[in-house]
């Protein structure tokens, strides 16, 4: 508990958390971007498929959502103030992941008239505020109660119900799915346990 007030409401440590994990997060979705070929027949390095399987984790929304709880967990001190750091946490991320872009590859892009850039930016923005709102503040109910991590099983299986079949076709693609499946049922079996200590303790409580 004296580590976690420790975070709550110091700017100065939350901005060093968002430059360090923005940073990091921004190069590691870049590369998910910009994976080798992993057809059959095809020799990978295993640092690559190791590299490969960590930016495409990284880059998936479930973690996204879970970096922003962790700073709403740590950082904030009520609903709102979550609420901004989130928000403020996974814009900065998503910036260095724009800005990390551009220096990544020589494709020219097809140029966007100033009102396609703006409908474009106002979706990307708008869905990383909302979505990093939403994760600061489900990371600070944490701090009140475990059961709402049951709103991670819950996007994981509605993530793997997107990536579809298609994504066991490769081993990055099943590897990601397995570490979902894994998290869904820790995550599970963690709440359940939770759930039956305190059903111990209440009974004790009553006799």
């Amino acid at each position: 508990m004296i580590g976690k007030q420790n975070f709550r409401g110091n700017w100065k440590k939350f901005i060093i958390f968002t430059l360090a994990i923005g940073l990091l997060v921004g190069i590691f979705s870049v590369k998910s971007d910009h994976l080798p070929y992993f057809g059959e027949d095809t020799e990978i390095p295993i640092f690559e498929i190791v590299l490969s399987y960590l930016a495409v984790m990284i880059n998936s929304l479930p973690m996204w959502f879970i970096v922003a709880m962790i700073v709403g967990y740590l950082f904030g001190r009520n609903i709102k103030e979550s609420m901004l750091f989130g928000a403020i946490y996974t814009v900065i991320a998503i910036i260095f992941y724009f800005v990390i872009g551009d220096f990544y590859t020589d494709v020219s892009l097809p140029s966007l008239s100033f009102i396609e850039q703006v409908r474009a930016n106002a979706i990307w923005y708008g869905a990383s505020i909302i979505g990093g709102c939403l994760g600061g503040v489900a990371g600070f109910l944490l701090n009140k109660t475990p059961y709402i991590l049951v709103i991670l099983p819950i996007g994981i299986i509605f993530q793997l119900f997107l990536y579809g079949t298609g994504s066991w076709s490769n081993i990055i693609g099943i590897a990601q799915n397995v570490t979902f499946c894994l998290m869904i049922i820790s995550i599970v079996g963690y709440l359940i346990t939770v759930k039956i200590k305190n059903r111990k303790y209440e009974v004790h409580e009553k006799s």
